[in-house]
């Protein structure tokens, strides 16, 4: 069976897809890895290790502020998507993210997995914010950290209660005072991690042995090496 090592981020899509139908067993790592990206290297290296696959063990994350680089693929090899975060996973191609940050610089996105496990803004300032620094300073704080973004986009992907997400969305909109907007998904990207095909374009294919690298992120160079 092969495995798929993914971000709890995605949760709600990639079990939508039922993996199982594709020979595929998924685990999910804590999304809060993403504010120590020191840390998520070490965690998935211990997935990968464990991993009994019969293809290439797939990571269902981006480069994620350097977090997956090191990381050192199996035996089967490692196929990781060529992207900076998973916001162009939702999107389905580092096309269409390309497209939205060129014409919405100032965009904070959310989706269905992010806002069910509390990590938009006024969940986290309520849960990490407040109990520290009290109501006034952790809403100002909160405003400040978001300052310069413009917009707040909801990611719809099909899945979870459209309705709930979008009140939620627009709340975190009005109390930021931010333009909001809708934005379609699609799970292109998400079926390829499940099936495949790993094609070059889409995926970094790292062989046996060797290491992630952050080069082919940032400029297109070797996705491996063996340090």
């Amino acid at each position: 069976m092969r495995t798929v090592i993914a971000c709890a981020s995605l949760r709600p899509e990639l079990t939508a897809l039922e993996p199982g139908r594709f020979g595929v067993e998924v685990r999910f790592l804590n999304q809060d890895l993403h504010r120590t990206p020191d840390r998520l290297p070490k965690k998935i290296q211990e997935e990968v290790d464990r991993a009994g696959a019969d293809g290439p063990v797939v990571l269902g994350y981006g480069l994620c502020s350097g977090g997956v680089a090191g990381v050192r693929a199996p035996a089967c090899g490692l196929a990781v998507p060529r992207v900076h975060d998973c916001i162009a996973l939702f999107l389905g191609s580092r096309g269409a993210y390309d497209r939205e940050f060129s014409g919405h610089p100032g965009t904070y996105y959310l989706t269905p997995g992010w806002v069910e496990v509390g990590q938009d803004p006024l969940s986290y300032m309520e849960r990490d914010y407040v109990p520290r620094m009290g109501r006034e300073a952790a809403e100002e704080g909160l405003r400040e950290e978001l300052l310069h973004y413009t917009r707040i986009a909801l990611v719809q992907t099909g899945t979870g209660d459209e309705e709930a997400l979008r009140r939620r969305a627009l709340e975190n909109a009005r109390f930021l005072g931010k333009e909001y907007v809708e934005i379609r998904g699609t799970g292109r990207y998400f079926d390829k991690i499940l099936a495949g095909p790993y094609d070059p374009e889409d995926f970094l294919l790292v062989p046996p042995g060797e290491t992630v690298r952050q080069t082919p992120f940032l400029k297109g160079g070797p996705a491996a090496g063996t340090s």
